[in-house]
Protein backbone atom coordinates (compact mmCIF):
# COMPACT_ATOMS: atom_id res chain seq x y z
CA UNK A 1 0.00 0.00 0.00
CA UNK A 2 0.89 3.22 -0.68
CA UNK A 3 -0.56 7.38 -0.27
CA UNK A 4 -0.68 8.92 -3.79
CA UNK A 5 -1.82 12.46 -3.87
CA UNK A 6 -3.73 13.31 -6.90
CA UNK A 7 -4.12 17.24 -8.54
CA UNK A 8 -7.54 18.28 -10.49
CA UNK A 9 -8.96 21.22 -11.42
CA UNK A 10 -12.49 22.05 -11.45
CA UNK A 11 -14.92 23.85 -14.20
CA UNK A 12 -13.43 27.72 -12.46
CA UNK A 13 -10.15 26.33 -12.93
CA UNK A 14 -9.58 25.95 -9.43
CA UNK A 15 -6.89 23.24 -8.26
CA UNK A 16 -7.75 20.35 -5.95
CA UNK A 17 -6.07 18.10 -4.14
CA UNK A 18 -6.81 14.05 -3.20
CA UNK A 19 -5.18 12.24 -0.77
CA UNK A 20 -5.46 8.38 -1.54
CA UNK A 21 -4.69 5.19 0.03
CA UNK A 22 -3.79 2.85 -2.94
CA UNK A 23 -2.56 -0.88 -3.55
CA UNK A 24 0.10 -2.05 -6.40
CA UNK A 25 -0.75 -5.49 -8.25
CA UNK A 26 0.09 -6.47 -11.46
CA UNK A 27 -1.89 -7.84 -14.46
CA UNK A 28 0.75 -9.74 -16.74
CA UNK A 29 3.53 -7.38 -17.08
CA UNK A 30 1.70 -4.05 -16.27
CA UNK A 31 1.77 -2.72 -12.90
CA UNK A 32 -1.62 -1.73 -11.82
CA UNK A 33 -2.85 -0.11 -8.78
CA UNK A 34 -6.28 0.69 -7.41
CA UNK A 35 -7.83 2.86 -4.73
CA UNK A 36 -8.66 1.01 -0.93
CA UNK A 37 -9.74 4.51 0.69
CA UNK A 38 -10.17 8.50 0.50
CA UNK A 39 -7.81 10.13 3.27
CA UNK A 40 -8.00 13.55 2.49
CA UNK A 41 -10.64 14.19 4.87
CA UNK A 42 -7.88 13.04 7.69
CA UNK A 43 -6.23 15.85 10.09
CA UNK A 44 -2.51 15.95 9.18
CA UNK A 45 -0.95 14.05 11.73
CA UNK A 46 -3.33 11.40 10.88
CA UNK A 47 -1.83 11.02 7.43
CA UNK A 48 1.72 11.15 9.20
CA UNK A 49 0.89 7.96 11.22
CA UNK A 50 -0.12 6.55 8.42
CA UNK A 51 2.72 7.34 6.15
CA UNK A 52 5.09 6.22 8.83
CA UNK A 53 3.25 2.94 9.13
CA UNK A 54 3.36 2.31 4.91
CA UNK A 55 7.60 3.26 5.33
CA UNK A 56 7.74 0.08 7.66
CA UNK A 57 8.22 -3.48 6.27
CA UNK A 58 4.96 -4.87 7.07
CA UNK A 59 1.61 -2.76 5.90
CA UNK A 60 -1.37 -4.30 8.08
CA UNK A 61 -4.21 -2.58 9.10
CA UNK A 62 -2.67 -3.85 12.96
CA UNK A 63 0.18 -1.91 12.57
CA UNK A 64 -1.39 0.99 11.06
CA UNK A 65 -3.36 1.28 14.25
CA UNK A 66 -0.38 0.87 16.07
CA UNK A 67 2.28 3.30 14.79
CA UNK A 68 -0.79 6.22 14.76
CA UNK A 69 -0.38 6.42 17.94
CA UNK A 70 -3.83 6.46 19.19
CA UNK A 71 -5.13 8.56 15.98
CA UNK A 72 -6.51 5.18 14.39
CA UNK A 73 -8.23 2.52 15.38
CA UNK A 74 -8.94 -1.21 14.64
CA UNK A 75 -11.83 -2.57 14.68
CA UNK A 76 -13.96 -5.31 13.73
CA UNK A 77 -16.49 -5.14 11.13
CA UNK A 78 -19.33 -6.62 8.87
CA UNK A 79 -19.45 -10.73 8.52
CA UNK A 80 -17.43 -11.11 4.93
CA UNK A 81 -16.15 -15.12 4.94
CA UNK A 82 -19.55 -16.98 4.35
CA UNK A 83 -20.90 -14.64 1.80
CA UNK A 84 -17.76 -13.81 -0.36
CA UNK A 85 -17.49 -18.29 -0.56
CA UNK A 86 -21.08 -18.29 -1.53
CA UNK A 87 -20.87 -15.30 -4.20
CA UNK A 88 -17.83 -16.81 -5.99
CA UNK A 89 -19.48 -20.29 -5.90
CA UNK A 90 -22.74 -18.57 -7.64
CA UNK A 91 -20.64 -16.91 -9.92
CA UNK A 92 -18.78 -19.91 -11.31
CA UNK A 93 -22.18 -21.41 -11.82
CA UNK A 94 -23.05 -18.77 -13.77
CA UNK A 95 -26.01 -17.84 -11.95
CA UNK A 96 -24.98 -14.13 -11.47
CA UNK A 97 -24.79 -14.38 -15.19
CA UNK A 98 -27.97 -15.77 -16.01
CA UNK A 99 -29.90 -13.34 -13.91
CA UNK A 100 -28.00 -10.41 -15.70
CA UNK A 101 -26.81 -7.10 -14.52
CA UNK A 102 -29.60 -4.86 -13.76
CA UNK A 103 -31.03 -3.86 -10.46
CA UNK A 104 -33.44 -6.09 -10.04
CA UNK A 105 -30.94 -8.70 -11.06
CA UNK A 106 -29.20 -7.65 -8.64
CA UNK A 107 -31.71 -8.30 -6.11
CA UNK A 108 -32.81 -11.60 -7.90
CA UNK A 109 -29.37 -12.38 -7.11
CA UNK A 110 -29.36 -11.79 -3.41
CA UNK A 111 -32.34 -13.31 -2.80
CA UNK A 112 -30.66 -16.65 -3.91
CA UNK A 113 -27.36 -16.03 -1.63
CA UNK A 114 -29.29 -14.75 1.34
CA UNK A 115 -31.30 -18.09 0.72
CA UNK A 116 -28.28 -20.24 0.96
CA UNK A 117 -27.01 -18.23 4.29
CA UNK A 118 -29.73 -17.38 5.87
CA UNK A 119 -32.75 -20.52 4.88
CA UNK A 120 -36.06 -20.15 5.75
CA UNK A 121 -35.68 -16.44 6.06
CA UNK A 122 -38.91 -13.82 5.49
CA UNK A 123 -38.22 -10.55 2.89
CA UNK A 124 -37.85 -8.46 5.70
CA UNK A 125 -35.24 -10.78 6.85
CA UNK A 126 -33.18 -10.87 3.83
CA UNK A 127 -33.25 -7.25 3.91
CA UNK A 128 -31.56 -7.31 7.79
CA UNK A 129 -29.23 -10.13 6.90
CA UNK A 130 -27.87 -7.27 3.81
CA UNK A 131 -26.97 -5.00 7.11
CA UNK A 132 -25.38 -7.76 9.03
CA UNK A 133 -22.24 -8.42 6.20
CA UNK A 134 -20.09 -6.94 3.71
CA UNK A 135 -23.28 -7.24 1.03
CA UNK A 136 -23.39 -4.09 -0.04
CA UNK A 137 -19.53 -3.28 -0.65
CA UNK A 138 -19.19 -6.86 -2.08
CA UNK A 139 -22.25 -6.80 -4.42
CA UNK A 140 -21.46 -3.19 -5.53
CA UNK A 141 -24.90 -2.26 -4.43
CA UNK A 142 -25.32 1.66 -5.13
CA UNK A 143 -28.49 2.57 -2.70
CA UNK A 144 -30.96 0.46 -0.13
CA UNK A 145 -33.72 -1.52 -0.87
CA UNK A 146 -36.59 -2.63 1.29
CA UNK A 147 -38.79 -5.95 1.33
CA UNK A 148 -41.53 -3.93 -0.37
CA UNK A 149 -38.24 -4.56 -3.67
CA UNK A 150 -37.90 -7.57 -3.24
CA UNK A 151 -41.68 -8.41 -3.05
CA UNK A 152 -41.89 -6.44 -6.30
CA UNK A 153 -38.79 -8.10 -7.68
CA UNK A 154 -41.06 -11.60 -7.81
CA UNK A 155 -42.75 -10.34 -11.22
CA UNK A 156 -39.95 -9.40 -12.58
CA UNK A 157 -37.94 -12.43 -11.85
CA UNK A 158 -41.11 -14.93 -12.97
CA UNK A 159 -41.15 -13.12 -16.09
CA UNK A 160 -37.44 -14.46 -16.96
CA UNK A 161 -38.06 -17.81 -15.44
CA UNK A 162 -38.05 -19.62 -18.89
CA UNK A 163 -34.75 -17.82 -19.84
CA UNK A 164 -33.04 -17.87 -16.56
CA UNK A 165 -33.27 -21.53 -16.63
CA UNK A 166 -32.21 -22.29 -20.36
CA UNK A 167 -29.13 -19.74 -19.95
CA UNK A 168 -27.66 -21.97 -16.95
CA UNK A 169 -28.61 -25.15 -19.11
CA UNK A 170 -26.56 -24.13 -22.05
CA UNK A 171 -24.00 -22.61 -19.53
CA UNK A 172 -22.99 -26.20 -18.68
CA UNK A 173 -20.24 -28.08 -20.14
CA UNK A 174 -20.87 -29.54 -23.12
CA UNK A 175 -23.70 -32.62 -22.72
CA UNK A 176 -23.67 -36.09 -24.29
CA UNK A 177 -25.87 -36.81 -27.72
CA UNK A 178 -28.15 -38.71 -25.30
CA UNK A 179 -29.94 -36.30 -21.98
CA UNK A 180 -31.31 -38.28 -19.34
CA UNK A 181 -33.88 -35.83 -17.24
CA UNK A 182 -35.27 -37.03 -13.87
CA UNK A 183 -39.06 -35.80 -13.16
CA UNK A 184 -40.76 -35.71 -9.52
CA UNK A 185 -43.27 -33.96 -7.49
CA UNK A 186 -44.08 -32.83 -4.06
CA UNK A 187 -46.17 -30.53 -2.40
CA UNK A 188 -45.73 -28.29 0.06
CA UNK A 189 -48.35 -27.27 2.93
CA UNK A 190 -49.42 -23.60 3.50
CA UNK A 191 -50.50 -21.58 5.98
CA UNK A 192 -53.52 -19.76 5.68
CA UNK A 193 -55.09 -19.67 2.13
CA UNK A 194 -54.19 -16.42 0.55
CA UNK A 195 -51.80 -18.17 -1.53
CA UNK A 196 -53.36 -17.58 -5.20
CA UNK A 197 -52.44 -21.38 -6.03
CA UNK A 198 -54.07 -22.60 -2.75
CA UNK A 199 -56.03 -25.73 -3.29
CA UNK A 200 -56.71 -28.94 -1.31
CA UNK A 201 -55.18 -32.06 -2.46
CA UNK A 202 -53.43 -35.26 -1.83
CA UNK A 203 -51.28 -33.91 1.03
CA UNK A 204 -47.69 -35.33 1.01
CA UNK A 205 -46.95 -33.73 4.46
CA UNK A 206 -49.87 -35.47 6.06
CA UNK A 207 -51.02 -31.69 7.45
CA UNK A 208 -54.86 -32.51 7.97
CA UNK A 209 -56.85 -29.03 7.08
CA UNK A 210 -53.91 -27.11 5.41
CA UNK A 211 -54.23 -26.12 2.02
CA UNK A 212 -50.89 -26.74 -0.54
CA UNK A 213 -49.34 -26.05 -3.84
CA UNK A 214 -48.02 -28.61 -5.65
CA UNK A 215 -44.10 -28.64 -7.05
CA UNK A 216 -42.03 -30.81 -9.87
CA UNK A 217 -38.92 -30.77 -10.45
CA UNK A 218 -36.67 -31.53 -13.11
CA UNK A 219 -32.61 -32.34 -13.06
CA UNK A 220 -30.73 -33.90 -14.99
CA UNK A 221 -29.42 -37.98 -14.06
CA UNK A 222 -27.01 -36.53 -11.68
CA UNK A 223 -29.88 -34.63 -9.88
CA UNK A 224 -28.74 -31.26 -10.50
CA UNK A 225 -31.76 -28.96 -10.55
CA UNK A 226 -32.76 -27.93 -14.41
CA UNK A 227 -36.21 -26.44 -13.92
CA UNK A 228 -38.71 -26.12 -11.32
CA UNK A 229 -42.83 -24.74 -11.41
CA UNK A 230 -45.29 -24.48 -8.87
CA UNK A 231 -48.75 -26.21 -9.29
CA UNK A 232 -52.50 -25.17 -8.30
CA UNK A 233 -52.22 -27.58 -4.93
CA UNK A 234 -55.08 -29.59 -6.58
CA UNK A 235 -53.86 -30.31 -9.63
CA UNK A 236 -52.57 -34.20 -10.22
CA UNK A 237 -48.85 -35.49 -10.62
CA UNK A 238 -49.97 -36.55 -14.79
CA UNK A 239 -51.05 -33.03 -15.71
CA UNK A 240 -47.67 -31.53 -15.03
CA UNK A 241 -45.97 -34.15 -17.06
CA UNK A 242 -46.49 -32.28 -20.29
CA UNK A 243 -44.90 -28.95 -19.31
CA UNK A 244 -41.76 -31.17 -18.59
CA UNK A 245 -41.55 -32.68 -22.13
CA UNK A 246 -42.63 -28.97 -23.34
CA UNK A 247 -39.34 -27.20 -21.47
CA UNK A 248 -36.69 -30.14 -22.77
CA UNK A 249 -37.67 -29.53 -26.00
CA UNK A 250 -38.82 -26.11 -26.69
CA UNK A 251 -37.24 -24.27 -24.06
CA UNK A 252 -33.95 -26.44 -23.50
CA UNK A 253 -33.67 -27.61 -27.22
CA UNK A 254 -32.88 -31.22 -25.98
CA UNK A 255 -32.74 -33.72 -28.12
CA UNK A 256 -32.19 -37.49 -27.90
CA UNK A 257 -33.74 -36.88 -24.94
CA UNK A 258 -34.91 -40.09 -21.54
CA UNK A 259 -37.45 -38.99 -19.26
CA UNK A 260 -37.33 -41.16 -15.92
CA UNK A 261 -40.74 -40.72 -13.63
CA UNK A 262 -42.35 -42.66 -10.77
CA UNK A 263 -44.81 -45.14 -11.26
CA UNK A 264 -47.63 -41.75 -10.74
CA UNK A 265 -45.95 -40.03 -13.17
CA UNK A 266 -45.86 -41.77 -16.80
CA UNK A 267 -49.10 -43.52 -17.74
CA UNK A 268 -50.42 -44.19 -21.14
CA UNK A 269 -50.87 -40.58 -22.00
CA UNK A 270 -47.65 -39.55 -21.06
CA UNK A 271 -45.83 -41.83 -22.77
CA UNK A 272 -47.72 -40.88 -25.64
CA UNK A 273 -46.64 -36.95 -24.67
CA UNK A 274 -42.99 -38.64 -24.85
CA UNK A 275 -43.23 -40.37 -28.02
CA UNK A 276 -44.68 -37.63 -29.79
CA UNK A 277 -42.00 -35.38 -28.69
CA UNK A 278 -39.41 -38.20 -29.81
CA UNK A 279 -38.76 -38.97 -26.51
CA UNK A 280 -37.85 -41.79 -24.63
CA UNK A 281 -39.59 -43.12 -21.27
CA UNK A 282 -38.60 -45.05 -18.08
CA UNK A 283 -41.05 -45.74 -15.25
CA UNK A 284 -42.35 -48.29 -13.10
CA UNK A 285 -45.86 -50.32 -13.34
CA UNK A 286 -48.28 -50.23 -10.30
CA UNK A 287 -49.70 -53.05 -8.41
CA UNK A 288 -52.50 -54.03 -10.39
CA UNK A 289 -50.93 -53.49 -13.34
CA UNK A 290 -48.45 -56.21 -12.43
CA UNK A 291 -51.22 -58.36 -11.47
CA UNK A 292 -52.62 -57.96 -14.75
CA UNK A 293 -49.70 -59.14 -16.80
CA UNK A 294 -49.16 -61.96 -14.38
CA UNK A 295 -53.27 -62.71 -15.25
CA UNK A 296 -52.08 -62.48 -18.84
CA UNK A 297 -48.88 -64.61 -18.84
CA UNK A 298 -46.63 -61.87 -19.97
CA UNK A 299 -45.03 -61.58 -16.85
CA UNK A 300 -44.31 -65.00 -14.38
CA UNK A 301 -44.16 -64.64 -10.59
CA UNK A 302 -40.46 -66.72 -10.98
CA UNK A 303 -38.89 -64.50 -12.86
CA UNK A 304 -38.71 -62.12 -9.56
CA UNK A 305 -34.91 -62.56 -8.31
CA UNK A 306 -32.68 -60.61 -6.36
CA UNK A 307 -30.67 -60.37 -9.74
CA UNK A 308 -32.75 -57.97 -12.72
CA UNK A 309 -34.70 -60.12 -15.06
CA UNK A 310 -36.04 -58.73 -18.65
CA UNK A 311 -39.00 -59.65 -20.61
CA UNK A 312 -39.44 -57.98 -24.08
CA UNK A 313 -43.43 -56.92 -24.26
CA UNK A 314 -45.68 -55.97 -27.28
CA UNK A 315 -44.41 -52.82 -29.66
CA UNK A 316 -41.48 -52.98 -28.53
CA UNK A 317 -42.33 -52.78 -24.28
CA UNK A 318 -39.53 -53.91 -22.24
CA UNK A 319 -40.17 -55.16 -18.73
CA UNK A 320 -37.16 -55.26 -16.26
CA UNK A 321 -37.90 -57.13 -13.07
CA UNK A 322 -36.39 -57.74 -9.65
CA UNK A 323 -37.53 -58.67 -6.08
CA UNK A 324 -35.95 -56.30 -3.64
CA UNK A 325 -35.54 -58.81 -0.38
CA UNK A 326 -34.59 -56.06 2.17
CA UNK A 327 -38.02 -54.63 1.76
CA UNK A 328 -39.98 -58.08 1.12
CA UNK A 329 -38.34 -58.84 4.65
CA UNK A 330 -39.46 -55.64 6.14
CA UNK A 331 -43.42 -56.14 5.02
CA UNK A 332 -43.09 -59.36 6.77
CA UNK A 333 -41.85 -58.21 9.95
CA UNK A 334 -44.45 -55.44 9.40
CA UNK A 335 -47.38 -57.49 8.87
CA UNK A 336 -46.29 -59.56 11.63
CA UNK A 337 -46.30 -56.86 14.26
CA UNK A 338 -49.35 -55.60 13.19
CA UNK A 339 -50.66 -59.15 14.01
CA UNK A 340 -48.70 -58.73 17.28
CA UNK A 341 -50.51 -55.45 18.35
CA UNK A 342 -53.83 -56.37 17.50
CA UNK A 343 -53.73 -60.06 19.41
CA UNK A 344 -52.51 -57.23 22.29
CA UNK A 345 -55.67 -55.35 21.57
CA UNK A 346 -57.97 -58.85 21.74
CA UNK A 347 -56.68 -59.64 24.75
CA UNK A 348 -57.41 -56.57 26.39
CA UNK A 349 -60.98 -56.78 24.75
CA UNK A 350 -61.71 -60.68 26.17
CA UNK A 351 -60.47 -59.03 29.30
CA UNK A 352 -62.89 -56.13 29.38
CA UNK A 353 -65.74 -59.04 28.65
CA UNK A 354 -64.47 -60.85 31.49
CA UNK A 355 -64.58 -58.46 33.81
CA UNK A 356 -67.88 -56.57 32.79
CA UNK A 357 -70.63 -59.31 32.07
CA UNK A 358 -73.35 -57.44 30.47
CA UNK A 359 -70.44 -55.60 28.16
CA UNK A 360 -71.74 -55.78 24.21
CA UNK A 361 -69.23 -58.71 22.45
CA UNK A 362 -70.43 -56.83 19.26
CA UNK A 363 -69.27 -53.26 20.37
CA UNK A 364 -65.47 -54.60 21.20
CA UNK A 365 -65.90 -56.83 17.61
CA UNK A 366 -66.58 -53.76 16.00
CA UNK A 367 -63.73 -51.90 17.24
CA UNK A 368 -61.31 -54.35 16.66
CA UNK A 369 -62.92 -54.91 13.11
CA UNK A 370 -62.01 -51.08 12.44
CA UNK A 371 -58.11 -51.55 13.30
CA UNK A 372 -58.05 -54.28 10.85
CA UNK A 373 -59.16 -52.32 8.27
CA UNK A 374 -57.02 -49.62 9.15
CA UNK A 375 -53.96 -51.99 9.46
CA UNK A 376 -54.98 -53.37 6.28
CA UNK A 377 -54.95 -57.10 7.44
CA UNK A 378 -58.62 -57.82 7.06
CA UNK A 379 -57.48 -59.59 3.63
CA UNK A 380 -55.40 -62.63 5.98
CA UNK A 381 -56.45 -62.05 9.35
CA UNK A 382 -60.19 -63.33 10.33
CA UNK A 383 -62.17 -61.57 13.65
CA UNK A 384 -64.11 -63.93 14.74
CA UNK A 385 -67.16 -64.41 17.60
CA UNK A 386 -67.21 -67.78 19.75
CA UNK A 387 -69.08 -68.67 22.76
CA UNK A 388 -69.09 -64.17 24.12
CA UNK A 389 -64.51 -64.30 23.31
CA UNK A 390 -63.20 -63.05 20.06
CA UNK A 391 -60.88 -64.60 17.92
CA UNK A 392 -58.35 -63.57 15.31
CA UNK A 393 -57.18 -66.42 13.53
CA UNK A 394 -54.57 -66.48 9.97
CA UNK A 395 -55.55 -67.56 6.49
CA UNK A 396 -52.65 -68.69 5.24
CA UNK A 397 -53.35 -68.81 1.39
CA UNK A 398 -54.93 -65.48 1.39
CA UNK A 399 -51.57 -64.13 3.27
CA UNK A 400 -49.48 -66.03 0.77
CA UNK A 401 -51.55 -64.60 -2.18
CA UNK A 402 -51.21 -61.33 -0.58
CA UNK A 403 -47.54 -61.45 0.01
CA UNK A 404 -46.49 -63.28 -3.53
CA UNK A 405 -45.51 -59.74 -5.10
CA UNK A 406 -43.48 -58.52 -1.71
CA UNK A 407 -40.42 -56.27 -2.64
CA UNK A 408 -41.48 -57.04 -6.34
CA UNK A 409 -41.39 -54.28 -9.01
CA UNK A 410 -41.45 -53.66 -12.68
CA UNK A 411 -39.53 -51.05 -14.24
CA UNK A 412 -40.86 -50.31 -18.41
CA UNK A 413 -39.16 -48.09 -20.80
CA UNK A 414 -39.37 -48.16 -24.98
CA UNK A 415 -35.33 -47.83 -24.83
CA UNK A 416 -34.21 -50.53 -27.36
CA UNK A 417 -31.20 -52.39 -26.13
CA UNK A 418 -28.23 -51.26 -27.98
CA UNK A 419 -29.35 -48.11 -26.70
CA UNK A 420 -29.49 -49.35 -22.56
CA UNK A 421 -29.55 -52.75 -21.15
CA UNK A 422 -31.50 -53.91 -18.33
CA UNK A 423 -29.36 -53.21 -15.54
CA UNK A 424 -28.92 -49.56 -16.70
CA UNK A 425 -32.49 -49.37 -17.17
CA UNK A 426 -33.06 -50.22 -13.20
CA UNK A 427 -30.30 -48.28 -12.20
CA UNK A 428 -31.55 -45.24 -13.98
CA UNK A 429 -35.10 -45.66 -12.86
CA UNK A 430 -33.37 -45.70 -9.05
CA UNK A 431 -31.56 -42.26 -9.69
CA UNK A 432 -35.02 -41.08 -9.13
CA UNK A 433 -33.96 -41.52 -5.56
CA UNK A 434 -31.71 -38.00 -6.11
CA UNK A 435 -34.74 -36.30 -6.96
CA UNK A 436 -36.23 -37.41 -3.31
CA UNK A 437 -32.94 -35.85 -1.91
CA UNK A 438 -33.46 -32.37 -3.71
CA UNK A 439 -36.34 -32.20 -2.34
CA UNK A 440 -35.97 -33.19 1.10
CA UNK A 441 -33.01 -30.55 0.98
CA UNK A 442 -35.78 -27.91 -0.14
CA UNK A 443 -38.63 -28.90 2.24
CA UNK A 444 -37.34 -29.49 5.54
CA UNK A 445 -33.05 -29.85 4.95
CA UNK A 446 -31.20 -26.67 4.58
CA UNK A 447 -33.52 -24.46 2.44
CA UNK A 448 -36.27 -25.09 4.01
CA UNK A 449 -38.36 -23.40 1.40
CA UNK A 450 -41.59 -23.57 3.70
CA UNK A 451 -43.19 -21.09 5.05
CA UNK A 452 -44.14 -19.16 2.00
CA UNK A 453 -44.35 -15.69 2.93
CA UNK A 454 -45.61 -14.64 -0.67
CA UNK A 455 -49.37 -14.85 -1.98
CA UNK A 456 -49.35 -14.19 -5.60
CA UNK A 457 -48.43 -16.59 -8.27
CA UNK A 458 -45.50 -14.43 -9.37
CA UNK A 459 -44.26 -14.43 -6.52
CA UNK A 460 -44.57 -17.83 -5.54
CA UNK A 461 -43.27 -18.70 -8.74
CA UNK A 462 -39.92 -16.82 -8.08
CA UNK A 463 -39.69 -18.26 -4.38
CA UNK A 464 -38.94 -21.77 -6.13
CA UNK A 465 -36.59 -20.44 -8.74
CA UNK A 466 -34.85 -18.64 -6.47
CA UNK A 467 -34.77 -22.21 -3.90
CA UNK A 468 -33.53 -23.74 -6.75
CA UNK A 469 -30.73 -21.47 -7.62
CA UNK A 470 -29.81 -21.83 -3.90
CA UNK A 471 -30.17 -25.51 -4.19
CA UNK A 472 -27.37 -25.44 -7.17
CA UNK A 473 -25.29 -23.41 -4.47
CA UNK A 474 -25.76 -25.58 -1.74
CA UNK A 475 -25.11 -29.19 -3.74
CA UNK A 476 -21.62 -27.62 -4.93
CA UNK A 477 -20.52 -26.73 -1.41
CA UNK A 478 -21.91 -29.55 0.06
CA UNK A 479 -19.50 -31.61 -3.03
CA UNK A 480 -16.84 -29.81 -2.13
CA UNK A 481 -17.13 -29.98 1.42
CA UNK A 482 -17.69 -33.64 1.77
CA UNK A 483 -14.22 -35.29 1.99
CA UNK A 484 -14.02 -32.62 4.80
CA UNK A 485 -16.57 -34.30 6.75
CA UNK A 486 -18.04 -30.70 7.96
CA UNK A 487 -21.69 -30.03 6.46
CA UNK A 488 -22.72 -27.27 4.89
CA UNK A 489 -24.39 -25.29 7.77
CA UNK A 490 -21.18 -25.89 9.76
CA UNK A 491 -19.13 -24.95 7.03
CA UNK A 492 -20.96 -21.52 6.35
CA UNK A 493 -21.24 -20.76 10.29
CA UNK A 494 -17.58 -21.55 10.50
CA UNK A 495 -16.92 -18.83 7.85
CA UNK A 496 -19.42 -16.42 9.01
CA UNK A 497 -17.31 -15.65 12.03
CA UNK A 498 -14.29 -14.61 9.20
CA UNK A 499 -15.28 -10.32 9.28
CA UNK A 500 -13.78 -7.72 7.35
CA UNK A 501 -11.56 -5.40 9.94
CA UNK A 502 -11.83 -1.96 9.62
CA UNK A 503 -9.48 1.14 10.06
CA UNK A 504 -11.01 3.65 11.37
CA UNK A 505 -10.33 7.72 12.44
CA UNK A 506 -12.66 7.85 16.22
CA UNK A 507 -12.81 11.70 15.84
CA UNK A 508 -14.58 11.86 12.32
CA UNK A 509 -15.76 8.66 12.30
CA UNK A 510 -14.44 7.44 9.12
CA UNK A 511 -13.34 4.51 7.73
CA UNK A 512 -9.74 4.74 6.43
CA UNK A 513 -9.43 1.51 5.19
CA UNK A 514 -10.74 -1.89 5.14
CA UNK A 515 -8.83 -5.68 5.29
CA UNK A 516 -10.03 -9.20 5.62
CA UNK A 517 -7.78 -10.80 8.18
CA UNK A 518 -5.92 -14.21 7.37
CA UNK A 519 -8.78 -16.78 7.91
CA UNK A 520 -8.16 -19.67 10.11
CA UNK A 521 -6.63 -23.18 9.52
CA UNK A 522 -10.12 -24.47 9.19
CA UNK A 523 -11.12 -21.91 7.40
CA UNK A 524 -8.57 -21.68 4.72
CA UNK A 525 -9.45 -25.70 4.65
CA UNK A 526 -12.87 -24.65 3.86
CA UNK A 527 -11.72 -22.01 1.15
CA UNK A 528 -9.40 -24.07 -0.57
CA UNK A 529 -11.53 -27.18 -0.91
CA UNK A 530 -14.00 -24.37 -3.13
CA UNK A 531 -11.00 -23.25 -4.63
CA UNK A 532 -12.03 -19.54 -3.87
CA UNK A 533 -9.12 -16.87 -2.52
CA UNK A 534 -10.10 -14.07 -0.48
CA UNK A 535 -8.99 -10.69 -1.71
CA UNK A 536 -7.35 -8.44 0.73
CA UNK A 537 -9.26 -5.38 0.82
CA UNK A 538 -13.18 -5.11 0.69
CA UNK A 539 -14.46 -2.43 -1.49
CA UNK A 540 -16.19 0.99 -0.18
CA UNK A 541 -19.83 0.74 -0.42
CA UNK A 542 -20.86 2.66 -3.83
CA UNK A 543 -22.83 5.91 -3.32
CA UNK A 544 -25.91 6.89 -5.04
Amino acid sequence: MFIAEVRSKGKQGKSYTSILLRESFRVGSAVKSKTLAVLTHLPAHVLDAVRRALAQPADSLAQLADTSQGALRLRQGLSFGALWAVDQVAQKLGIMKALGVTREAQLSYWQVLARVLCPRTSLLAMVRLATRCAAPALLGWQRAFTEDDLYANGAWLEGRHALIERRLWHARPSPPKDQLFLYDVTSSYLEGDANALAAWGYNRDHKAGKKQIVVGLLTDSQGEAVSIQVYPGNTRDLKTFDRQVHTIKKELGCQGVTLVGDRGMIRADQKAAAQKAQFHFITALTKPQIEKLLAEKVLQLELFDEQVQEVLGQEGRRFVLRRNPVRQAELQRAREHKQQALEVALQKANRYLDEHPRAQVATQQRQLAARLETLNVAEWLKLEVSEQRLLLTRDTAALEATAQLDGCYVVETDLKRAQADAQTIHDRYKDLALVERDFRTLKTGHLEFRPWFVCTEDNTQAHALTAMLALKVRRHLEQAWWSLDVTVEEGLRELEQLGVMELVHPQSAKVVARQVPEPSARQQQLLEALKVVLPTTVPQPKSP
